[in-house]
């Protein structure tokens, strides 16, 4: 039975606290400890590993069906189709054309159990034509050969000794076993195992039903295989029928033995085929075992969040964020958390970079809603960066939140005489008065102060026409390029 994780649905559960009974997924529990010991981060007791859930996260065979009539249509497969259907049609009878129909049926069949192989392992793409021919396929075809000659001898046999009714068995048992049969060759790569009653008794137990839902599936496919031959066979003639029944036999083998690598690979953890990653021993390299601690303590903020715990979750990505200060992800999690919990003195501590991060990204409102809290709560709050100060200040006043920029830029000189954006802070300023809060009087005063004391700013010789404008609608003209943050 697939089991689930609690914070993951969808996700299968390897891991199983033995204290709490709680069930948990990789990214819950994200560790290859040694000896397949891991901690529980809910009651830190020792977790056991069980590879069975991560069959619950591979999607069922019975649902990729389409998957499968298109496996053979990729480019690989379709070029082996094309050349052992259209070559055999150019040999002869002689030795030679004897020796490359043999070759090609041998790469026909390394191919198909290359398939199986690939599939097996999770890799849904089709292996590369040249697997065909990487040798292997007569050893192959000598042992399907002796396959199909036992299960020829265990029918014989049977109507033999038993008459009609005990060989109808044995063909229905060769029939239901074959499958398991083929998987078991491909698997150990010997015929003694794919033979071997108790392995193949025991093989189809460990997979349970969905063997005979997919020997259902194989009957259908064989049922379907042989009546396109018959089609083929009875509408064309000898010289077009015969290539395309071949086609098509290599076609359908082609889904049946990606059908057959994708059964194996569904239900590897129960057939003893993956490999106990939960075995693995922690990592040495400095860099990948940061890597883990990280991913361990974000999987523990996850699982904190989800329990309610607020408290223990924020203290988890302050102690990340200081390992990690230049990690925007953990930064943004930080500042939403702590804004959802009303932290405002942790928020405090945090503002500088916070606010940085919420100007850099244009994410005004957030802006807006950071500054409001922070001065509710803090009512002489001030940025101490001039650079971010200013910045944050001509996205307000680009917002329209005329008030808020006047609050943040109010005694910027004197707190930044020294500083290149003082004229400009100024003039921000003017204009948030003028055009914002319709106060042209008061602009023009903050307009003649730039002009007395920033004589050699750029924007000193425009200030005598500004003040004209101003005089004739109340309006103070903006640049043509407005300001914007700095990069």
């Amino acid at each position: 039975m697939d089991v689930y994780c609690r914070y993951h649905p969808t996700h299968g559960a390897n891991w199983q606290c033995l204290g709490c009974h709680v069930q948990l997924c990789g990214s819950c529990v994200p560790v290859k400890p040694g000896k397949g010991a891991a901690t529980c981060p809910l009651c830190q007791q020792v977790m056991r590993y069980s590879a069975e859930g991560s069959a619950a996260e591979v999607t069922p065979f019975w649902q990729r069906l389409n998957d499968f009539f298109a496996y053979p249509m990729a480019k690989d497969p379709m070029i082996l189709v094309v050349i052992c259907t259209l070559v055999p049609l150019a040999l002869g009878k002689d030795l030679i054309s004897l020796i490359i129909a043999i070759a090609l049926f041998c790469a026909q069949v390394k191919y198909m159990y290359s398939v199986i192989e690939t599939t097996s392992k999770g890799v849904l793409k089709p292996p590369e034509l040249l697997s065909a021919f990487s040798g292997g396929g007569l050893l192959l075809v000598i042992q399907q050969t002796l396959i199909f000659i036992a299960f020829g001898a265990l029918i014989v046999v049977s109507g033999i000794w038993g008459g009609s009714f005990l060989m109808v068995l044995a063909i229905a048992f060769s029939a239901l076993v074959l499958p398991a049969s083929i998987m078991l060759l491909a698997i150990e790569g010997n015929v003694v195992d794919a033979l071997h009653p108790t392995r193949l008794i025991g093989f189809i137990s460990s997979i349970g039903w969905p063997y005979f839902v997919l020997y259902g599936y194989l009957l259908l496919l064989f049922l379907g295989l042989g009546a396109a031959q018959d089609f083929v066979l009875s509408n064309f003639s000898q010289t077009l029928g015969f290539p395309l029944a071949g086609f098509i036999s290599s076609y359908f083998m082609l889904v049946i033995f990606n059908m057959l690598g994708y059964l194996l690979f569904q239900y590897q953890h129960r057939l003893g085929l993956a490999p106990d990653e939960a075995l693995d021993a922690p990592p040495q390299n400095p860099e990948a075992l940061a890597q883990r601690n990280d991913k361990l303590a974000m999987a523990e903020i996850d699982i904190n969040l989800k329990e309610g715990r607020y408290e223990a979750a924020a203290g988890l990505l302050r102690n990340l964020y200081k390992r990690k200060p230049h990690d925007l992800v953990v930064l943004d999690r930080l500042y939403k958390l702590l804004l959802e919990t009303n932290a405002w003195p942790e928020l405090l501590k945090t503002s500088k970079p916070v606010l940085q991060m919420l100007a850099d990204a244009g994410r005004i409102h957030e802006l807006k809603l950071m500054l409001r809290g922070l001065y509710g709560h803090f009512p002489d709050y001030t940025i101490s960066d001039e650079t971010l100060l200013y910045n944050v200040a001509q996205s307000l006043y680009h917002s329209g939140d005329y008030r808020l920029t006047l609050k943040l830029l109010q005694g910027f000189n004197s707190r930044f005489p020294e500083s290149a954006h003082a004229a400009d802070a100024i003039i921000v300023m003017a204009r948030t008065l003028a055009n914002g809060l319709h106060r042209a009087d008061k602009a023009k005063e903050y307009l003649l102060y730039v002009q007395k004391h920033y004589p050699d700013h750029s924007a000193t010789p425009e200030i005598p026409a500004w003040i004209e404008a101003m005089a004739k609608n109340g309006r103070l003209p903006e640049p043509v390029a407005k300001f914007g943050l700095s990069q």
